[in-house]
C-alpha cells in the first residue's frame, strides 16, 4: 500500500479522493495540507479526509513529517503557484525520506514547467511526474468506477506509472501517453484547444441567435430548445452541454470552468502551439480567447465567472467594447510573442502572477 500526503487535497479536483480511497484501496493518505481556508465544500472534504484517517496539517514541513512516505500528490494551481511548492516539497523529501520518494503533480501547468521540474527534482534524487486532470469537479466526484469519471493524463517514468496505476484507477480513468514527462501536459493543452475553440463557436452561435431571432437578448427557453436541437448536428460541441446551456437555460454564468484558471490555460495552449511550429491560424484563437476572458475578468472583478460568460459580451450591443479592449491590448500584434506579452500584461495582477510562462530550473532553485 502506498503511503501518500496531499497538497491541494481540499480543492474540487483532489478533494474527492478522500471519499474514493477506502481502507482496502492501494493507497493510504497520511496527511493533507490545510491552509485553513473557510468554505462549506472544503469542510466536507476535511470531514472525508479525517474519516479516511488522514491528519490535517498547516505547513509543508508537517505534511512531509518524519519522511515515512512514498510520495506527495500536488494539485494546486498554475506555473507561478506551483513552482515554489514543488521546490519546497522536493527539498523536504530529499532531507527526510530514506527510500526514494516522488511527487505526483496533478495541476495543469505548461509543458516547459514539467521539464524544468523533472530536472530539479532529479537533481535531489526525487521522482517527478505530471498527471493533469480533465473532466471537471463532477468527473472528480464520480471517480474511476464511473464511465464519466475524470481523465488522468499520465506520462513520464513508466515504472512509477505502473506503481501508481492501481491508485489512479480508483480516482479516475488514467491513460499513459509515453515516457516524455511533458506528454501529459501537452495532451491537456491539446484538449484545451478543443475546449476553447468549442467555447468560441457555441458562444458566437448563441450571440448570432440572439441577433437573428431574439432582438439581441441572450437566454431563455426558446434559445435553449434551439441549441439542444442544433447541437446534435455536425457542429455540435460538448461546450453547449457542460457550459453555455447553464447560462442560456438557468441564467447561471458562474458555474463551470472558472475564467481565472481558463485564461492561463489558454496562454499555455497558445505557447505550446507556437513552440511546436503551428501557424498563426491555429494560435490566434487562443490569443483571442485570452483577451476575451481577461475582458470579462476586468468587467466583473468581484464575481466568479465561467468561460461561457463570454457569450454575453458577443452580442451586438456589447461588441464594440470588447473589440476596443482587444485592439487596445494588442491581440492582433505582428508576432505571437508580442501578443502573449500583451495578453499577460492585460491580466489582473493576481492572475498575472500565476502565469510564469517561461520556467527554468533556476526558478525552482530561487
Amino acid at each position: 500500500m502506498l503511503r501518500l500526503a496531499y497538497v491541494g487535497g481540499l480543492g474540487l479536483m483532489a478533494g474527492p479522493a478522500g471519499t474514493h480511497l477506502k481502507p482496502d484501496s492501494p493507497a493510504r493518505v497520511l496527511r493533507v495540507h490545510d491552509r485553513g481556508t473557510p468554505g462549506t465544500q472544503k469542510d466536507a472534504f476535511r470531514t472525508a479526509w479525517k474519516a479516511h484517517g488522514a491528519e490535517l496539517v498547516s505547513t509543508f514541513d508537517a505534511t512531509i513529517g518524519d519522511g515515512k512516505l512514498d510520495g506527495v500528490v500536488v494539485c494546486c494551481g498554475k506555473n507561478g503557484d506551483d513552482v515554489g511548492i514543488i521546490a519546497e516539497l522536493a527539498r523536504l523529501l530529499q532531507a527526510r525520506c530514506e527510500a526514494p520518494s516522488f511527487i505526483m503533480h496533478m495541476s495543469t501547468v505548461s509543458a516547459g514547467f514539467t521539464n524544468a521540474a523533472l530536472q530539479f527534482c532529479h537533481s535531489l534524487g526525487v521522482g517527478y511526474v505530471n498527471y493533469p486532470l480533465t473532466g471537471g469537479p463532477l468527473g472528480a466526484q464520480l471517480g474511476g468506477g464511473h464511465p464519466n469519471g475524470m481523465l488522468i493524463l499520465a506520462s513520464g517514468d513508466q515504472g512509477l506509472y505502473e506503481r501508481l496505476e492501481p491508485t489512479l484507477k480508483v480516482l479516475g480513468r488514467p491513460k499513459y501517453f509515453g515516457a516524455s514527462v511533458s506528454a501529459g501536459a501537452e495532451t491537456k493543452l491539446i484538449g484545451q484547444h478543443l475546449v476553447f475553440n468549442g467555447c468560441t463557436g457555441i458562444c458566437s452561435g448563441a450571440a448570432l441567435y440572439a441577433e437573428c431571432f431574439a432582438d439581441g437578448a441572450m437566454g431563455g427557453p426558446q434559445q435553449a430548445e434551439y441549441f439542444d436541437f442544433l447541437n446534435g448536428g455536425a457542429g455540435g460541441t460538448r461546450q453547449w452541454d457542460v457550459a453555455l446551456s447553464k447560462g442560456v437555460k438557468d441564467d447561471d454564468w458562474g458555474s463551470g470552468f472558472n475564467i481565472r484558471h481558463a485564461v492561463v490555460d489558454a496562454i499555455y495552449a497558445a505557447k505550446l502551439a507556437q513552440e511546436r511550429g503551428l501557424p498563426r491560424f491555429s494560435i490566434q484563437p487562443m490569443l483571442n480567447i485570452t483577451l476575451a476572458f481577461t475582458f470579462v475578468l476586468r468587467k466583473y472583478p468581484q464575481v466568479s465567472v465561467a468561460t461561457h460568460a463570454i457569450a454575453r459580451e458577443l452580442v451586438a450591443s456589447a461588441a464594440g467594447e470588447l473589440d476596443a479592449f482587444m485592439s487596445e491590448h494588442g491581440v492582433y500584434g505582428p508576432t505571437v510573442d508580442t501578443c502573449l506579452t500583451n495578453g499577460i500584461a492585460a491580466l489582473p495582477s493576481d492572475v498575472q502572477q500565476t502565469v510564469l510562462l517561461n520556467v527554468g530550473t533556476a526558478d525552482f532553485a530561487a
